[in-house]
Order: C-alpha cells, then structure tokens, then sequence
C-alpha cells in the first residue's frame, strides 16, 4: 500500500504520464524507445542506496566529521564537504535527506540561523552529484546513452568538479569563525557482517552500472543485497522515479518521429552552444532530468549537454528535483522560518548558475 500511495501522489510522474499520453496522438511507441540498461541502472542504484541509507553509513560519518569542529565556519565548510562527497556516490537527494536533518540538530543546539546553511547543503548536493555517473539519475541516463566510460566521464566531469568546489569554499567564507561546542549527534553502530556483505556485492553492482557487467547480473545481485540486509526496503525504493524515466522514453521516442518536432530540434541544436544553453534554459522549466532525456536523441554534444543538465539544476527551485526535496526538508525541519528561503535560495542559486555558466560555456568552447 505504501508503494502505490507514494506513486498516486507522485507528481511529477502523473506529468510525465500525461506527456507520454499526448505524445501518442503523434506516433506509437515502440520497444526501442525503453532504454532498459538505463532503467535497470537506476533500479539497481536505488537498492543499493536504501542499504547504505540503512547502514547509516553518511550519518555516522558525519557525525564523526562534525564532532571535531571548532568553529562555525569550520563545521559548514564540513557539513558541505561531506554532502559533495556523499552526493559523488549516494546521490544528491540522499545527502540532502541525511544531512538537512543532522543539520537541524546542530542548529537547534548552537542556535544557527538555517536558511543559508540549507541552501548552500543544497547546492554542494547538486554540485557533489555532477561529479560521477551515479551522481543523478540525468548522469546515469547519459552514461548509457552515450555509451560512456568511466574516463569519458572524469574528463566531462572533471574540469566544472574545480570550479564547483571553489565556488563552494567561496560561499562557506559567509559564516563567521565564531566558537562552537561540539554537538551532541548519536551515532549507531554498524553492522559488521552487513556492511561486508554491502561492501563486497556494491562493487559489481557498480561495474554493471559502467557497463562492465550484465545488466540482469546487476539487478539481482542488488535486489539479494537489498533484501538480505532488510526486505522491507523494497517498498522504499522509488518506483515513482522508474515510471517517470518509462513514460519520458516514450514521450521523447514519440516526438523523435514528428518530422516537425525533429527539424525544429536538429535546427535549434545545432551546435554545441546552442545545446549547452537549450539545455541550460529547458532544465530551468521542467527541471534537468527530463530536459537530457529530452534533448540527448537530438544531439552528439555530450559535454555541453552534460553540462546544460547539471549545471541547469541551478537557477529555479523546480530545475532539479533535488531543490524541491532540500526545500521540503527545510520545512519539516525548521517549519517557522521559511520566510526567507526561497529569496536567498534564488539570489545564492542565480549567483552560482552565473559563474558556474560562464565557465561552462568556455569550458566548451
């Protein structure tokens, strides 16, 4: 029942079942519009992540990091840190599920005003996950569709992953060096048998994730981790999330057969600038995930598309699902001072998506 409630509420899936509709009275699906590596991927990535929500694994980290602080600026500047890195390898809207709340922990102790610490946890998550394929679903998606390596994709990735830490080391400098005393944060102990067991199976369910592995090989193995560590973490999975992904492949395969829809793609993409800012600007309005699987059948420009995506995760609370959950959270967790959230979300957010841009549009050059 759980399952079926998160999905009848799911938004954004209904929108793209309604997309994936209209798109019908343009042509008819066909198998081959599914990319089911992809899909199998995402699945894949979603089991293992439960485990690692489960383990605890960034929370007690976390815990560690921020007990050592000494100053606020020090425990923001790790509280960021450790949300890149969580979002390089458990995405970003883990991170954001995990740290916002450790965050509101320390605040609520050492009377931290939240709305600019939440914002900038945000935009590290955003930032973390552009770094590696399994980052963000739209960076799983362009992997398989383009047939990417792991090289391929440090060399993408790698160049923007400076400029976004810097950026990020810039906006932590806002906090004071005002003294603090360590927070009090519970840390569970790990399962050892469990989290070998998690550690082992992970690694070749990432190499099926870069390929290197049957896709149906990588798919179980996740599916007999996920319910040996605990069975009941099927019904947590996002099944929302692998629907949404079905009924874009079939939108977009459907709009790739309208001869209309196709010459005014191929002629508004037809360079790497032009894809870079389509991508950029489309992402603002629908938000980065659909906007590649969009766009990716009608262009060869995987870095300014690569680019466009993560990068148009910036700007707009709806350009990357992962702001609306940062903002949710934000809410639920600090429910009486949401006044000024979403100002200082858009003005950090324009500032970052400017800089970041302009270095991006060179970057392709």
């Amino acid at each position: 029942m759980e399952i079926v409630k998160k999905i009848v509420q799911d938004k954004i899936l209904w929108t793209a079942a309604a997309i994936a509709s209209l798109s019908l009275i343009i042509s008819r699906p066909q198998a081959s519009d599914l990319d089911w590596q992809t899909i199998f991927s995402l699945a894949a990535l979603m089991a293992v992540i439960q485990v690692f929500e489960k383990l605890n694994l960034l929370s007690n980290g976390a815990a560690y990091l921020i007990s050592r602080a000494s100053n606020q600026r020090t425990l923001m500047q790790l509280l960021l840190v450790l949300t890149f890195i969580g979002s390089m390898f458990l995405t970003n809207d883990v991170s954001i599920l995990t740290i916002v709340p450790l965050f509101a922990i320390i605040a609520k102790q050492l009377e931290i005003k939240p709305v600019l610490p939440v914002v900038l946890i945000n935009l590290a998550a955003n930032l973390g996950s552009l770094v590696t394929p399994i980052g963000n679903p739209q960076n799983l998606f362009l992997l398989k569709y383009y047939q990417l390596t792991l090289l391929d994709f440090v060399k993408l990735a790698g160049p923007i992953t400076l400029f976004s830490l810097l950026l990020l080391g810039s906006w932590s400098c806002k906090f004071a060096k005002t003294s603090v005393s360590a927070p009090q944060i519970f840390k569970s102990k790990l399962p050892g048998v469990k989290l070998w067991l998690t550690v082992i199976l992970t690694v070749p369910i990432l190499l099926g994730i870069l390929g290197l592995l049957s896709s149906w090989v990588m798919l179980l193995l996740a599916l007999i981790l996920l319910i040996v560590i605990d069975y009941r973490l099927l019904a947590k999975i996002d099944y929302g999330l692998l629907l949404t992904f079905i009924c874009f492949f079939i939108a977009v395969g459907d709009l790739s057969r309208a001869e209309l829809v196709r010459r005014s793609l191929d002629a508004l993409l037809n360079s790497s600038v032009a894809v870079y800012l389509t991508s950029l600007g489309i992402s603002q309005l629908i938000s980065n995930v659909p906007a590649a699987i969009l766009l990716a059948p009608f262009s060869h420009a995987v870095q300014a598309l690569f680019l466009g995506v993560n990068l148009g995760g910036l700007g707009t609370l709806i350009a990357s699902l992962a702001n609306l959950l940062a903002y949710k959270q934000y809410l639920l967790n600090f429910k009486k001072k949401s006044d000024n959230y979403l100002l200082i979300f858009t003005k950090i957010n324009l500032i970052s998506l400017a800089f970041l841009g302009i270095i991006g549009y060179f970057l392709i050059k």
